[in-house]
């Protein structure tokens, strides 16, 4: 299996920040043409062999930010539900973020899925935009650490799922340096 010729030269990831922080954000593409349809197959319809595309894709931005830090970083991705990922058989965020780091190779970054659910959540698309900030708010925690974080996420929308996970990081005693995406669904004009 593969993607189509056309889906493949519709898609060039060109990383950007997206909100300037803090933490930055920084996108990789813009949630336009063929992405929608590529990201819903991964996460929701069972294409695990879009996996290691997503992650090549996620690497163009997860790159920068961690060439940005001078030390070891931990790369946290925004963490599925229990139950999502039952439905799913797979954690998507946390397979594409392990992905990219294979792809990058990075020797100062590594995977840390410090991030947990403390309760379930209704599907940020089913939730109204000014809702969402309410339906994210203590779904995450994560255990005292400490170090500096690399949050990651798949898509960002209203930003509301990034706050509530970078509120958890840093009542953790970690300390959220930026946050990667791989689409930008806030803000369609910003991209071709």
């Amino acid at each position: 299996m593969g993607l189509c010729d056309a889906c493949r030269s519709a898609i060039n990831p060109t990383p950007r920040v997206i909100v300037d922080g803090p933490p930055p954000v920084i996108a990789c593409m813009g949630y336009h043409g063929p992405v929608p349809g590529i990201v819903t197959a991964h996460k929701d319809r069972g294409a695990a062999w879009l996996t290691d595309e997503l992650g090549h894709w996620l690497a163009h931005g997860l790159a920068p930010a961690i060439a940005a830090v001078p030390g070891h970083v931990d790369v946290v991705p925004v963490p599925s539900t229990a139950r999502a990922v039952r439905r799913r058989g797979a954690d998507h965020a946390a397979d594409m973020t392990r992905s990219a780091l294979r792809t990058l190779d990075a020797s100062n970054a590594s995977l840390a899925q410090v991030l947990h659910r403390t309760r379930r959540v209704a599907d940020q698309l089913e939730v109204r935009h000014e809702d969402r900030s309410a339906n994210q708010r203590g779904s995450m925690r994560a255990p005292t650490g400490e170090g500096d974080v690399i949050l990651v996420d798949d898509v960002r929308t209203s930003g509301a799922t990034i706050d509530e996970a970078c509120r958890a990081l840093g009542w953790s005693g970690r300390r959220v340096l930026s946050v990667v995406v791989l689409a930008d669904a806030a803000t369609p004009l910003r991209w071709p």
